[in-house]
């Protein structure tokens, strides 16, 4: 029994030649940087939060720094005779949270761009969600130098793109019937309004289809965010895929 553990520890030991362990570096950096990213993300949603800007510009250096590391990654490659995993998979491991990044970025800026008050609930919810998930991929590249053990990692964010799924649409589902009642209510009150409504009478209705045409806008806003943060989570799954990939082909 002590042999078959001595041989076992023995076996799972891995003495890393110098290119590989640039790789693994450049693997534990960039996504550190999108879990980072995710975080920085987090507060900007946070409604007592007031200086947006000021994190959408650190969000935005994440994505550069991504970006450099990406570059690095490559440059390893080229150098590198035997590399610890297929080259194509781990330059996509890198391109897959070059994306993550970028998606983020996209919804800071348009979240920050547009002057949108406050975040809404769905937003908390898919900025947690991407955050989470960018934390199990950071675990499961620290795995990478030792047991490789990918599964459970691919399979909690598998689950968390499940459910940013149900949050993405049951935020739109709501946000529309909103707009639908308001749009029922005007339609309601116009027909309700004489020919020879006194001045008052038509400058509410004009009032109220202001605050509809406002609330269309800020729904193709929302929406725009809402399918960034969507695209995020997707980049989660597809960088744990590729890990998997990775895993499997190097047993």
């Amino acid at each position: 029994m002590t042999d078959h553990s001595l041989f076992g520890r023995l076996r799972r030991m891995r003495i890393l030649p110098p290119r590989d362990e640039e790789i693994y570096s450049h693997f534990e950096r960039i996504s550190d940087t999108v879990a980072e990213a995710a975080f920085l993300l987090t507060e900007l949603f946070n409604p007592e939060r007031r200086n947006g800007q000021e994190l959408a510009y650190q969000i935005e250096n994440c994505l550069t720094r991504c970006s450099q590391l990406n570059e690095s990654v490559e440059d390893t490659l080229a150098r590198a005779q035997q590399p610890p995993f297929s080259r194509s998979d781990i330059s996509q491991f890198a391109n897959d949270c070059v994306h993550i990044a970028k998606f983020i970025n996209h919804a800071a800026n348009r979240y920050v761009i547009y002057e949108i008050p406050s975040s809404d609930k769905e937003m908390r919810e898919l900025g947690a969600i991407i955050r989470e998930a960018c934390e199990h991929i950071v675990q499961a590249v620290k795995s990478l130098r030792r047991e490789r053990r990918i599964d459970a990692f691919s399979r909690a964010v598998d689950q968390l793109e499940t459910r940013a799924d149900e949050i993405y649409h049951g935020g739109l589902h709501r946000r529309f019937q909103e707009i639908r009642g308001d749009r029922s209510n005007l339609e309601s009150r116009i027909q309700k309004t004489p020919a020879t409504a006194e001045p008052q009478a038509i400058l509410d209705l004009i009032t109220a289809n202001v605050e509809y045409t406002r609330h269309v806008a800020v729904f193709f806003i929302l929406r725009q965010v809402y399918a960034e943060l969507e695209r995020a989570i997707d980049s989660c799954t597809d960088a744990t895929d590729t890990l998997k990939r990775m895993v499997a082909d190097n047993v």
